[in-house]
């Protein structure tokens, strides 16, 4: 299955979850765009040609889509606008955000609004494959611990769920700063495995605590995860 009819898979699965309130769905229809000559060129000049093949279950049919959805309490909640890897290579890079921020960055996924994004890195005339986050709120801008492929598969995997992508950057998230957003990790990957049965959320749990267990908001669990009342 590709990753667009995995997208509607799982919106399907959202709007059916009881107590989930689903609030945007722009997935557009049909298969994949095919591969051009273009295309092909393109992902090989950033990437290399050897990354074509792998990237092509993950390709979309329009140029980006768009889901929004929370719980009825707002307590968990998730959102994410994709492009399609084509039009991110071809796009503009991210001054307009930032005019700090350095032009070989562009935007691959966002929640709009919230300030945060996660970029390739894609520096004129040489390949690379770097994911990185810019946060405006806190004025960071980190590489991530991910390739394309498993950036997407664990965008899919939290539904859009917010901060899970700083499980996979070298900060301490033991730091005060970051106190708001690990009680919001902790509530999101407590609720998530009830929430979403199907879906197994085991390793993100462990990075969670790996990374998240001296944190003056962290609490330690015992015996399964549990929805706190």
């Amino acid at each position: 299955m590709n990753y667009q009819d995995r997208v509607r898979a799982h919106v399907e699965e959202l709007r059916s979850t009881p107590d989930v309130v689903m609030r945007t769905s722009e997935i557009g229809s049909g298969p994949p765009r095919a591969l051009s000559a273009g295309d092909v060129a393109l992902i090989g000049t950033a990437w290399g040609d050897d990354a074509v093949e792998g990237v092509q279950d993950y390709l979309l049919s329009t140029d980006h889509i768009h889901v929004t959805w929370h719980s009825d309490d707002h307590y968990i909640y998730g959102e994410f606008a994709l492009k399609d890897l084509r039009n991110c290579l071809s796009d503009y890079g991210l001054p307009y955000v930032d005019e700090r921020l350095p032009p070989e960055l562009k935007t691959l996924e966002e929640a709009p609004g919230s300030g945060r994004l996660t970029a390739l890195r894609v520096p004129f005339g040489a390949q690379n494959r770097e994911l990185w986050l810019y946060d405006m709120n806190r004025e960071r801008l980190e590489p991530l611990e991910l390739d394309y492929q498993s950036y997407l598969e664990n965008l899919l995997l939290m539904k859009g769920a917010p901060f899970w992508q700083y499980l996979f950057m070298d900060v301490d998230l033991c730091d005060g700063e970051f106190q708001t957003m690990v009680s919001q990790l902790d509530r999101t990957l407590e609720a998530f495995p009830i929430l979403f049965p199907d879906h197994d959320y085991s390793r993100l749990q462990e990075r969670y605590e790996e990374r998240c267990s001296r944190s003056p908001v962290f609490r330690r669990h015992k015996g399964p995860w549990t929805i706190q009342s």
